[in-house]
């Protein structure tokens, strides 16, 4: 766990400048975290001479790099098959998508990805320790960690600053409360990433996949107005214990401040009805065509039938990929998800709190 935490966090190579401005609008770092925030630090201003000189280079490269006008974004909460579907997708060689190590070394991909690719092979896990599932470091990741280890407006920020979870939450994941100039950085932020996504994908239509953007719809729609969206729910119960499983492994591991789980939890429970219904309210402005929903579920069942559907409803081909997905699900059907079992108080919890997302899902409460 400590050679992970050391070499491995969400943060390994954010740079220095980054740094400056996430610690200076967040409350001080107490001694007792400067180990814990030296680590996180330690790498980033190892390579800052090598993120300088690639920012020489490939600034103007990236600013001019187009973002191709039909993204498609995948919605969903965390914990509800996201992963699953980007994987699915990222397979056909007509998309394209922010990969795992594009997330974790924005700053220095373009030039010493083939070098960082090398160096994180010695100490990453095989598989991630909070379901199992394999990392590598070529599959889709989410774009919000690239903006998060290159600007200061991500919600995942909040792992490292959990007593300021809802307040992050409302800045950089809802965009509330921010002024023009933060709304106009956070904009030029964000489309950075996804301009430099296109330029290591060849201009491809990209995957997006970041619960993050379930509340977002307004501003991306301003980005494209032709993007086009897939929804994914799963049994929520579900959802919420996973959720509450990854949660508890990323506040370990990057915490700066000390956090009751009590409270945080609070503020996860918060933003997790939050954004979907934010989402529910939202998605009415997709123009008609360009949304598609799946229960995770039903893709986990039929894969082949799913995916074909998604593809058909936005006109898609799947012609070329579907040989890959054949291959892929073949090898993964002795996978196994984490079966985490409910307490009386989670599902107390799920009766008060979920009842809207039961219906709206269409399941039976399993309480």
């Amino acid at each position: 766990m400590k050679n992970v935490e050391a070499l491995a966090h969400a943060y390994i190579f954010n740079p220095p400048a980054n740094w400056k401005r996430i610690l200076a609008q967040n409350p001080r770092v107490a001694p007792r975290y400067w180990p814990r925030l030296a680590r996180m630090q330690l790498t980033g201003w190892l390579v800052e001479p090598l993120r300088q000189r690639e920012a020489r280079e490939y600034h103007d490269v990236v600013a001019r790099t187009p973002v191709h006008p039909q993204p498609i974004f995948i919605m969903g909460l965390w914990r509800s098959g996201t992963t699953y579907l980007h994987h699915l997708m990222g397979m056909d060689p007509n998309l394209g998508y922010a990969t795992t190590l594009q997330c974790l070394i924005p700053g220095t991909v373009l030039k010493y990805g083939p070098v960082m690719q090398r160096f994180f092979s010695k100490f990453l896990p095989k598989t991630r320790p909070f379901d199992n599932v394999s990392v590598e470091l070529d599959t889709p990741q989410e774009e919000e960690l690239a903006v998060a280890n290159l600007f200061p407006y991500s919600q995942y920020h909040s792992w490292m600053f959990p007593q300021r979870s809802r307040l992050i939450y409302e800045k950089y994941m809802r965009l509330n409360g921010l002024t023009s100039e933060e709304y106009r950085e956070w904009r030029s932020a964000y489309l950075w990433v996804l301009r430099q996504t296109s330029y290591l994908q060849g201009g491809k239509p990209l995957v997006l996949k970041s619960p993050t953007n379930l509340t977002r719809v307004r501003a991306l729609l301003e980005l494209f107005p032709e993007a086009r969206f897939i929804e994914i729910v799963r049994n929520p119960l579900r959802t919420w214990l996973s959720y509450q499983h990854l949660q508890n492994f990323l506040l370990r591991m990057h915490h700066l401040q000390d956090y009751q789980r009590a409270h945080t939890r609070e503020d996860e429970l918060y933003i997790f009805t939050e954004s979907i219904r934010q989402w529910y309210a939202d998605k009415a402005l997709i123009p008609v065509g360009h949304l598609v929903s799946v229960r995770y579920e039903d893709l986990v069942a039929h894969p082949l039938r799913e995916m074909q559907r998604i593809y058909e409803a936005l006109g898609l081909s799947s012609h070329e990929v579907l040989p890959r997905w054949k291959q892929y699900l073949a090898g993964v059907a002795d996978y196994k998800t984490n079966r985490l079992q409910a307490s009386e108080e989670e599902i107390k919890l799920a009766r008060q709190h979920f009842a809207f997302l039961y219906e709206a899902g269409g399941y039976t409460p399993d309480w």
